[in-house]
């Protein structure tokens, strides 16, 4: 029978690696075509399996390490490097930081067209900060044998994770109780019923915001127990399609019970559930975090930085760049919950923040009035929409910053940003070749790079973060 034939053996190659590229994997050369190897560091000679070939390069996998790096070190999670999250566990973290600069600089050159593009060094984790663990929101997967975890690269099957050791404590301790919930409930059959579910921690909550557990000490629990509850956690369920679980009891009824069987929840969204209901709410949507000082409302489904000891960096880095002053307006494009337009109000005239999705914009309302900051206007809508509106009317801002989605910003709404003439632009970007595109768009005429600062949000992954500047000549 066909099944019982051995699998096909992918061809090998030795060869030299000599640098690594935008995503993770280590570049050489193969018959005057680039190979990409994953797991290869550069420096290294390896054994290689290739698993595609394209006219003009291939991809490959490591086989063997024939010459190691000095910055190869010993995988902590193996198993994880089959869900594609760690693609740099293997590499020293100095190291990380010195590639993901050379890679911003190099993406600059070649695609920015900047023959030399002033990119700083990457900014690291803080010293007294794990670098391992500092995430604070994850997303975990549920398959039909009742695995629960991580899904792996390519593939509908699930690495069933007990724990998750990459995550803020508080976050796994989370995750945990609630896939202890779930597969109490539904064992095996808990893929028939959920599909996924979503899990946020607040790390710096206000003092006087509380939810459902408060941080009232249960009697008889744990210093750990109780350390847990100054984190509380919202949990964002999805459902399997076909309405399984409204025949199972009722969201309400499973959020209720979740509530009070995980102790750091002070909230559960049902989403995904078949005809009008849609989405359900049991307790708080939201959590309140703190970053510098000022509070934040962040609700299930809106974006917010992940990782904890570094969001204050990056905030400080814009300001840094933006210099907003006392007579000047600022626009605050893609603004999300309003993380940078808050701060930016207390050193300028007035913030236009112009963001898309509605319960981001709801938080970045409710933000504001929380930390009375009035001199700021939201605004739900597109970017290149909204622009035009407001330059029809004769509003100029002399500071302009975006924080767009990894796709970066849409070509209109830099042609519209520009036509408004800011002294300044600051770019946070997710996706160093995207923002080198637009820097090279932006720049076509009449401004000029300045500084690109990236920041490691996402250690032990290729992920690179930026904060850049570009001035008006």
């Amino acid at each position: 029978m066909a099944g019982d034939l051995p699998a096909p053996q992918l061809p090998t190659v030795e060869v030299e690696l000599t640098d690594m590229a935008n995503g993770g994997d280590a570049v050489g050369r193969v018959e005057n075509r680039a190979i990409f190897v994953k797991g290869g560091i550069a420096g290294e000679l390896v054994r290689a399996a290739i698993t595609e070939q394209r006219r003009d390069y291939q991809r490959a996998v490591l086989v063997e390490v024939l010459r190691p790096s000095p910055d190869r070190i010993p995988c902590a999670y193996p198993d994880l490097t089959e869900t594609g999250g760690l693609q740099w566990q293997h590499l020293a973290y100095h190291a990380q930081l010195e590639w993901k600069t050379r890679i911003v600089r190099q993406l600059l050159q070649r695609l920015g067209r900047f023959p030399r593009p002033p990119v700083q060094m990457t900014i690291g984790t803080p010293p007294d900060a794990d670098y391992w663990r500092q995430r604070t929101v994850a997303q975990f997967a549920v398959d039909q044998t009742g695995a629960i975890g991580f899904r792996k690269v390519g593939s509908h099957d699930v690495l069933d994770m007990p724990a998750c050791p990459i995550v803020h404590p508080s976050l796994d301790a989370a995750y945990q109780n609630v896939r202890r919930w779930l597969l109490g409930r539904w064992g095996a059959q808990v893929g028939n019923y959920i599909e996924r579910f979503t899990i946020r921690i607040a790390v710096d909550p206000p003092s006087r915001v509380t939810g459902h557990s408060g941080e009232i000490p249960i009697p008889g629990a744990t210093r750990a127990e109780t350390t847990r509850r100054k984190h509380p956690a919202l949990l964002s369920l999805e459902a399997r399609p076909g309405g399984a679980l409204l025949a199972a009891g009722g969201p309400e009824a499973i959020g209720r019970d979740l509530l009070q069987q995980v102790p750091a929840l002070v909230g559960v969204v049902v989403v995904g559930l078949p005809g009008r209901r849609g989405r359900v709410v049991i307790g708080q949507d939201h959590l309140m975090e703190q970053v510098l000082g000022k509070v934040f409302r962040i609700s299930a489904g809106s974006f917010f930085q992940v990782n904890a000891s570094q969001t204050p960096q990056l905030v400080q880095k814009a300001l840094a760049f933006a210099q907003p002053q006392y007579n000047e307006d600022v626009l605050d494009g893609y603004s999300g919950v309003g993380l940078f337009s808050l701060f930016l109000a207390d050193r300028a005239r007035h913030v236009t923040a112009i963001e898309s999705q509605p319960s981001a914009v709801a938080d970045a309302r409710a933000s504001a009035a929380f930390n009375h900051v009035s001199n700021i206007t939201i605004i739900e809508g597109l970017l290149e929409r909204v622009i035009p509106q407001l330059t029809s009317s004769r509003q100029k801002a002399q500071v302009a910053v975006v924080d767009p989605p990894r796709a970066g910003c849409h070509p209109r709404a830099l042609q519209e940003i520009k036509a408004m003439n800011p002294r300044c632009l600051v770019y946070i970007s997710c996706d160093p070749a995207t923002l080198a595109r637009d820097l090279h768009l932006f720049c076509s005429d009449g401004y000029r790079l300045a500084m690109v600062q990236p920041v490691d949000m996402f250690p032990n992954t290729a992920h690179i973060e930026t904060v850049t500047l570009v001035e008006r000549r």
